[in-house]
């Protein structure tokens, strides 16, 4: 019979001490005593927006955080794009055919141009996406493409290098944005974006702000507002203190310890929503680590208490993640969720040859201890980290935190000098089961930094790339993500929940759940 443990009051206050140090905490004056003198300026002029952003926009350069902001600022714009509930939608291409197993015609719109006046057509098309496989290698391996054929101006004819269904999904990532042949030098090498989207670039300051203005000449709706400046404020703290001081309009990624505040003031809009994003632990299953042992990976799982993590760590602003992909995607096949089953762990680590001694698990007389690594540049990584090593240590198992800068982290992932790294992912972003299965997992994926290898679920995942959507197709990914669950190389911890919060003038922001989209030209002050 399974036992599911209470959270007693030990339990509480251990996490409590765990997050403690991560969450500032800020006496604040009640608004109903804040005066007319006292109140917050006006942050920028009523056709302006200043959004407070934890990551700088670098529209300079065609490589960071893979480009996701030309999109999500919607400087540039992709053939397919998604609605709010990830099913493919006309962007560029106004609809796509299947003509074989490998070859696809894009129908693209008439009368779009880019913002420097040129036209966008089957050849602009055709550069951008080979430019963007000749600079980027993970656009290449994305798309599988083998030939782009002009048919006329407006068809696109695009070939694979095998069946691929999830073609339409992947145009939709970032990674695949349209750029105008003027973004690019004689060279061919990026030095600006110029895209077709409703916003274009201004100006760049680096370390402190990008600047985009309304391009006239979009061809959907226009946006409402002239100019949006991103503010970078890396500090979680300072970009809440600078939207209740007036100095921007709109932040996002809020500290779970900010949210209820907001929420109860009448001066502030507050935004939350689900999206396709998950926190995990990365688990090492390669000979460098303990847990290359199925058996250590399962009971790991089971140790932690995925409520806690969400109630100690985010103030319960997070869905507790029980398997890879979140359950509100329909596309996604259902699977037999992790639970957390102390009896079931505790079999486990003893058929591995573990014992229990004085409320530690060791073998040949050394402590199981495990080294998780992680990184504090996202808002909620830390606190994350520190409840679930907090989980293992009170059952049993003694674990070495240390954190890092994302690109510090990744030295010691990489080189298989960790056990479990723990990080985020969208791995919904493209409304398919594709990308961040075959990326992320399969053993010849250049991200597969975990050291896993599963002959079957490569097969599936390769198999399930060719399917059309249907019976077929969910029961091959329905076996792969059976596979990931029980072969167990990650720790599912909290689906994300997107918060944001606005100055109460801000009419219009919707949560798009990718989390990679802030479709502020619908927004209005």
């Amino acid at each position: 019979m399974k036992t599911r443990n209470k959270i007693l009051t030990g339990l509480v206050l251990a996490v409590a001490v765990a997050v403690g140090s991560f969450f500032a905490v800020r006496n604040l004056m009640p608004a109903a005593t804040v005066d007319a003198e006292t109140a917050p300026v006006v942050a920028s002029e009523p056709k302006t927006l200043v959004v407070g952003t934890m990551w700088e926009a670098l529209p300079l350069s065609i490589q960071p955080r893979r480009s996701r902001f030309f999109n999500e600022s919607e400087i540039l714009d992709t053939l397919v794009k998604l609605d709010y509930d990830l099913n493919p939608v006309p962007g560029l291409a106004l609809s796509w055919d299947r003509v074989s197993p490998t070859v696809w015609h894009f129908n693209l719109r008439d009368g779009v141009t880019f913002h420097d006046g040129s036209a966008f057509d089957a050849d602009a098309a055709k550069y951008a996406l080979e430019r963007v496989i000749a600079l980027l290698p993970y656009a290449a391996d994305l798309l599988n493409i083998s030939k782009i054929t002009v048919i006329d101006a407006k068809t696109l004819e695009i070939e694979t290098t095998e069946p691929f269904a999830a073609l339409p999904n992947q145009l939709s990532d970032a990674i695949t944005v349209m750029y105008g042949k003027a973004s690019f030098d004689a060279d061919g090498q990026f030095v600006s974006p110029v895209g077709t989207g409703p916003w274009k670039f201004v100006e760049y300051i680096a370390q402190d702000r990008t600047i985009v203005e309304r391009f006239d000449g979009y061809w959907g709706d226009k946006p409402v507002l002239d100019r949006i400046e991103y503010r970078y404020i890396p500090d979680h703290n300072s970009r809440t203190l600078a939207l209740e001081a007036g100095e921007v309009d709109f932040v996002d990624n809020l500290l779970p310890s900010d949210v209820a505040r907001l929420s109860a003031d009448e001066k502030f809009n507050v935004y939350s929503k689900p999206i396709a994003g998950l926190y995990y632990g990365a688990i090492n299953a390669g000979d460098k680590s303990v847990l290359n042992d199925v058996r250590l990976r399962r009971a790991v799982n089971a140790l932690i208490d995925r409520n806690t993590v969400v109630a100690g760590a985010l103030d319960g602003i997070g869905e507790p993640a029980w398997q890879f992909f979140a359950p509100q995607f329909d596309w996604a096949p259902k699977v037999t969720p992790h639970a957390f089953d102390v009896e079931a762990a505790s079999a486990l680590l003893t058929d591995a040859g573990y014992e229990k001694i004085d409320g530690t698990w060791q073998k040949d007389g050394a402590p199981l201890t495990l080294r998780i690594l992680s990184y504090s540049s996202r808002t909620e990584m830390p606190a994350i980290t520190e409840v679930m090593a907090t989980l293992l240590k009170q059952q049993g198992i003694a674990t070495d935190v240390q954190m890092y800068t994302w690109e510090g982290m990744l030295d010691f992932v990489k080189r298989g000098e960790y056990d479990i790294s723990v990080v985020f992912w969208t791995p919904e972003m493209t409304g398919h089961p594709d990308l961040h299965l075959k990326s992320q997992f399969h053993s010849k994926a250049g991200l597969n930094q975990q050291f896993w290898v599963n002959a079957e679920f490569d097969q599936l995942v390769d198999t399930g790339r060719t399917l059309d959507a249907g019976a077929e197709r969910d029961a091959t990914y329905g076996r792969a993500l059976e596979i990931l669950q029980q072969d167990a190389p990650i720790i599912p911890l909290v689906h994300k929940v997107y918060v944001a919060a606005s100055a109460k003038d801000v009419a219009g922001f919707r949560v798009h759940p990718s989390g990679f989209f802030y479709d502020f030209k619908n927004v209005s002050r």
